[in-house]
């Protein structure tokens, strides 16, 4: 999950720059903004009596932490997340809550007292949990925007969540409907809305949810105590104990992506990850890939071999493989029930873990791994779709790379002399590939007969075009591929029903845009030296406050930033002195850090300084945060020089 979270946090707001995608999210309606005024009331209350307490309480406290470590922490100011960011940027960064003294914590809720302290991730099932329910938040939110929906119940499962809401009687949510949910959902993402965390007393919790019958049966039955917790995330106010995520921007995965593969007609699908040798062996990978396949024995196997020994019949139980890539799972999808040419093309988009068995002395980094994860995508098409399905994957490829900043080279590998099939399907597939080239306007080169079978150089049954990416130092990577496959639909028996009724075959297309999404961190990480341009970057703004005093209006400072959807996170660490903190977040490689002493927090201003250590000087607030977000959409690659 870590790589899911970092290439979400990694989000393209030039993708919309672009016009990959828009939409527009509908004036809400007025019962939520009422519910939001009251919220927003009774956290600035909230913000201003912790801020009391924190100076009133103002005492070092012991946090001990897994392996024996101890630090100091500053009571009711320091925060699970300042101490992950101590720790490392990558568990900072990785951690979606906190469990202190056993309790489940967000990781910006400050510590109150000496605490045993451990660092949830999504590779726990608590960490699964909150990162799941935070999600649901975001559901509910887009559902009351879009709909007008009445909220009822949002749990986590163990692989994902749903939530339940009311629309009224009759009233069910339209298909037509679902896009526009969706495109809300993204948006309040990318928007990276923070979750906050409010306690209201029982008369506050009422009139909070006057509007929601359900919440207000919830709180006369469950509610014993003087007062409950409430999350507000956006518009969105919900009765809930918690922990969630710091903000929205941790939630997706690698959907940056997602909309543009909507717009585009692809179905997002999930396949398992293991599979029986018998599926590996029509496909062909078992013959010509095996040694690069990860196999295992079920665990009763032996004892089942055995058992059957003296049988005639017996044999050993099946072997198991991990999956090293999608296409066999996909064929079998399009294979489960009869198809149509109405239903051509079908596009299947996967973005699930593979696994290879990379020799030891391949690997290297994020560039080669032996987990991974792909956009892998197939597209199942008539041959007469052939070119516009190839025209519109070219184009697909070449809309991301330039928001990322690369430029590319193409190369088509046709069939090689040991190709099976019929040599006149293969000619009109290359003249189709070349015409799709040639209409595209790119660079290109032949590479005559160096065809490939899913990687290694045998038994060929693919055309490919692979793309060759350049990265600001002028360094080649080979990323991207699309591939033409005619032996799949043959090995897997696929069938449709053509126009006039008689069966006849489609051709796969293979693809994928970014290749592994962890060799494309590492290739984007490499192209910028490990510091990421204002638009991409996964630490925008740190607000540093001069003393606690400073630490409410530090805060403001940071929800309005993040508010914009703008990446911010606050050092209000006063056991460092202020250029220690200043240091530390130019080390992090934070864009920009704005401080905020006793003279900013009066004329509602920041100081602003750079990662290499530039004064910028005294900013107003509001102007600082728009110009921030200029900077961002028009994708400049060097905003602390211009900004």
């Amino acid at each position: 999950m870590g790589l899911c979270q970092r290439w979400r946090r990694l989000r393209l707001p030039g993708l919309q720059t672009c016009r990959l995608h828009t939409a527009a999210v509908p004036a809400p309606p007025q019962w939520l903004a009422e519910r939001l005024g009251l919220f927003e009331e009774l956290w600035t209350a909230q913000v201003k009596k912790l801020a009391s307490v924190a100076q009133k309480e103002h005492r070092t406290i012991k946090i001990s932490l897994p392996g024996g470590q101890r630090v100091d922490a500053v009571a009711w100011s320091t925060t699970p997340y300042q101490l992950a960011q101590q720790i490392s940027s990558t568990l900072a960064d990785t951690a979606v809550a906190a469990q202190v003294n056993g309790e489940l914590y967000d990781l910006e809720r400050p510590l109150e007292t000496d605490s045993d302290l451990r660092f949830l991730t999504f590779s726990s099932a608590e960490g699964k949990a909150v990162f799941w329910h935070s999600s649901t938040h975001v559901l509910g939110a887009a559902a009351e925007q879009l709909l007008g929906a009445v909220l009822c119940r949002g749990p986590s499962t163990e692989c994902g969540f749903y939530h339940d809401f009311f629309l009224g009687k009759e009233r069910t949510v339209r298909g037509s409907e679902l896009p526009a949910l969706e495109r809300i959902c993204q948006e309040l993402t990318a928007a990276a809305q923070p979750f906050r965390r409010l306690e209201a007393s029982q008369d506050q919790l009422r009139q909070l949810f006057k509007d929601n019958p359900f919440k207000l049966r919830l709180i006369e039955e469950k509610v014993t105590g003087p007062t409950a917790i409430v999350y507000g995330c956006g518009m969105l106010v919900d009765l809930c104990r918690g922990p969630h995520l710091r903000h929205t921007g941790q939630i997706g995965g690698l959907k940056l992506l997602t909309a543009e593969y909507t717009r585009r007609g692809f179905s997002e699908v999930k396949t398992p990850i293991l599979f029986s040798t018998k599926l590996w062996e029509v496909s062909g990978h078992w013959e010509h890939y095996q040694e690069d396949m990860f196999a295992l024995q079920p665990p009763d196997s032996d004892r089942l071999s055995s058992s059957l020994s003296d049988h005639a019949t017996s044999h050993p139980a099946d072997t198991l493989a991990l999956k090293p890539m999608n296409c066999p799972a996909h064929c079998l999808m399009f294979a489960h029930r009869p198809r149509s040419w109405r239903e051509l093309p079908l596009r299947l988009a996967d973005f699930g873990a593979l696994h290879r068995a990379e020799a030891s002395g391949s690997l290297g980094g994020l560039t080669r791994l032996r987990c991974f994860q792909q956009d892998d995508a197939h597209i199942f098409c008539a041959p007469d779709q052939l070119e516009t399905e190839i025209q519109g994957c070219l184009d697909f490829l070449r809309s991301v790379y330039t928001v990322l900043g690369f430029s590319f080279r193409l190369a088509l590998s046709t069939r090689p002399s040991s190709f099976l099939g019929e040599p006149c399907l293969w000619d009109q597939a290359e003249q189709v590939l070349q015409r799709a080239l040639e209409e595209f306007g790119e660079p290109w080169e032949l590479n005559p007969g160096d065809g490939a079978f899913y990687g290694p150089k045998a038994s060929v049954s693919l055309l490919q075009i692979d793309v060759h990416l350049r990265d600001a130092l002028g360094r080649p990577h080979q990323c991207g591929t699309i591939q033409l496959d005619f032996q799949l639909p043959l090995r897997f028996d696929l069938q449709y029903k053509g126009q006039a009724g008689a069966p006849e075959r489609p051709v796969v297309i293979h693809r994928a845009v970014l290749g592994s999404v962890e060799r494309m961190l590492g290739v984007l990480a490499e192209s910028c030296g490990g510091k990421w341009p204002l638009w991409l970057s996964p630490f925008q703004v740190v607000v540093i406050p001069v003393g606690t005093e400073q630490e409410e209006y530090a805060r403001e400072a940071q929800r309005r930033l993040q508010a914009a959807g703008l990446v911010c996170d606050l050092d209000a660490d006063s056991g460092l002195t202020l250029s220690r903190r200043v240091r530390r977040a130019q080390l992090a490689h934070y864009n920009f850090q704005f401080v905020v002493g006793q003279k900013e927090q009066s004329k509602r201003t920041v100081n602003i300084r750079t990662r290499d250590n530039c004064q910028l000087g005294e900013r107003d607030l509001t102007e600082a945060v728009q110009r921030l977000l200029e900077l961002q959409n028009t994708r400049v690659p060097n905003a602390e020089q211009v900004f």
